[in-house]
């Protein structure tokens, strides 16, 4: 059990303040709300609640270990948090069922709160394979950033073509829904393989399809010091 006294100048969610002072994602929050396991001045809460300064926050429970996985996607399966080692993991971003490749899962808020926020720019790459063969003007309007109806999306970041194949391999800072898929559409491009090569240092080649394995320490420790995070064994 943690005892823990809210210090803020105006009333905010207990979910929203307990991930802005480090204790616990807002998503980890939610859940332990609907457990009854987060208590405010001795009374449980349900999600939503407000907090004021002054308050009395507890939470039940014992501190889960900071586990960190790396999955390599199959095609045709949709993205859903995992459990392993008696531990709820939760993807860090998503690809859509029709797409493939790499995907990290981790109890670590922090990990997903520093990959997931546009402005840390961590890269990705993904190789794409189209119907039609790619022109110089595809990595021109890639390169520039591209505009359609859904949304605004940022310059990538590299682009290679491979016209003999009919690849696009793209390196992206931005990670929107279906931002690949909309920017290929607005270039007329049919996408028939999407597959999400890079996260980070991590390429798929590490790891197999299908395949979910923890990183090992000194990946672990990398990952860590290229998101400017210090070790800790337990999170919550």
């Amino acid at each position: 059990m943690k005892r823990h006294i809210i210090f803020t100048d105006k009333e905010v969610r207990l979910n929203k303040y307990l991930a802005q002072t480090g204790i616990c994602s807002r998503r980890e929050a939610d859940k332990l709300m609907e457990k009854k396991m987060i208590a405010v001045n001795g009374h449980h809460v349900a999600p939503g609640v407000k907090v004021k300064n002054g308050d009395a926050i507890t939470i039940l429970g014992d501190e889960n270990p900071c586990y960190y996985f790396l999955y390599n996607k199959p095609r045709g399966e949709i993205v859903l948090p995992k459990k392993e080692k008696g531990v709820e993991l939760d993807p860090v971003g998503r690809l859509d069922k029709e797409s493939e490749g790499l995907i990290l899962y981790t109890n670590d808020f922090r990990v997903t709160e520093q990959l997931l926020h546009p402005r840390h720019a961590h890269k990705k790459e993904y190789t794409v394979t189209v119907r039609e063969k790619p022109t110089p003007r595809v990595e021109r309007l890639l390169m520039a950033g591209i505009r359609t109806q859904e949304a605004a999306y940022k310059p990538a970041e590299k682009v290679t073509l491979f016209p003999e194949t009919n690849k696009i391999v793209i390196t992206l800072t931005e990670g929107k829904k279906h931002e690949i898929r909309r920017m290929l559409n607005a270039l007329n491009l049919t996408i028939m393989k999407l597959v999400r090569t890079k996260i980070l240092f991590f390429g798929s080649s590490t790891t197999k399809e299908g395949m979910l394995r923890e990183l090992t320490k000194l990946e672990k420790a990398k990952l860590l010091s290229e998101l400017s995070l210090k070790e800790q064994s337990h999170i919550l």
